[in-house]
């Protein structure tokens, strides 16, 4: 019980370090040598996923080890042309989001641009996010974590605890940069509904990981929600033209997260409803 303890304080610490690491070097970097955007990212991508991955690989093979199993790790290979499941997964639920809000009036969809415009700063964007944030994050969470949880809890009590384990790592990153000055104080005034939207934002990656029996599944939603909210449903600046521009038709911005809260619970409602009827049938097999 203390060594399953110690493995998972390791990753949810180890996260922590890598993400701040990777904020502090990203500000360095643009602070000393005056470079920012692309660059800044890539070198928050690059110090994430070298602080991150390999101690977290390293904690998975051990805790394998210790508990005896010979079965692979998630994170094995053999299952990743799950990260299209995923990814896909998400690009879909927010485009049926976004038109369930124009059906809906609450938005109205005023462009569609060409793939030109947009398709390789998302490419790029997908490189960095894979790296900075999907992948660190599930490997720690959706995997490391989630898997020593399942050790002696139920499924549903293990998705909920993961969950309650990812917000108290998103607020007190939070806390941690505005205390050391690297994030203003400001942006405390959105935490509470950041943290609900994390909460809401861990069951679905934990459901999806057990719906596909996949972590590399985790990833792809995870890689995916990123660029839909980034450049389909709450576009910022890439350097490039947003995939659509909407009209809000309640206030600025409302629409817009109108529409990720719909997509992510619906990532929480398709695969639970697949894993009761999953469950459901095996009783009826047996």
């Amino acid at each position: 019980m203390q060594k399953r303890r110690l493995y998972l304080f390791g990753g949810w610490l180890v996260l922590m370090l890598g993400l701040l690491l990777a904020v502090v070097a990203g500000t360095l970097v643009g602070a000393k040598w005056g470079i920012g955007g692309s660059a800044q990212r890539m070198t928050q991508a690059v110090v994430m996923s070298v602080v991150v991955i390999p101690p977290i690989a390293y904690l998975y093979r051990r805790m394998h080890f210790y508990i005896g199993r010979p079965d692979v790790p998630a994170y094995a290979f053999r299952h990743l042309p799950h990260v299209v499941t995923g990814f896909m997964f998400a690009f879909i639920l927010g485009l049926i989001s976004l038109f369930a809000m124009h059906v809906f009036q609450v938005i109205t969809i005023e462009t569609w641009y060409s793939p030109l415009l947009w398709i390789r700063a998302m490419l790029f964007n997908v490189l960095i996010a894979l790296f900075y944030e999907a992948l660190p994050e599930e490997l720690a969470m959706r995997g490391l974590i989630y898997d020593i949880l399942r050790l002696r809890l139920s499924l549903w009590r293990s998705v909920f605890i993961q969950a309650i384990i990812f917000t108290t790592f998103s607020a007190s990153i939070s806390l941690l940069l505005v205390l050391i000055g690297l994030s203003p104080s400001a942006s405390l005034l959105a935490l509470p509904s950041n943290l609900i939207l994390h909460f809401l934002f861990a069951i679905a990656l934990a459901l999806i990981r057990e719906w596909t029996d996949s972590l590399w599944a985790a990833v792809g939603f995870h890689l995916g929600y990123l660029e839909v909210v980034r450049f389909l449903l709450m576009p910022v600046e890439y350097g490039a033209s947003p995939i659509v521009t909407i009209k809000d038709h309640i206030m600025d911005g409302a629409g817009a997260s109108m529409s990720v809260m719909v997509m992510i619970l619906s990532a929480i409602f398709i695969p639970y409803i697949i894993l009761v009827m999953r469950k459901k049938w095996k009783k009826v097999v047996v």
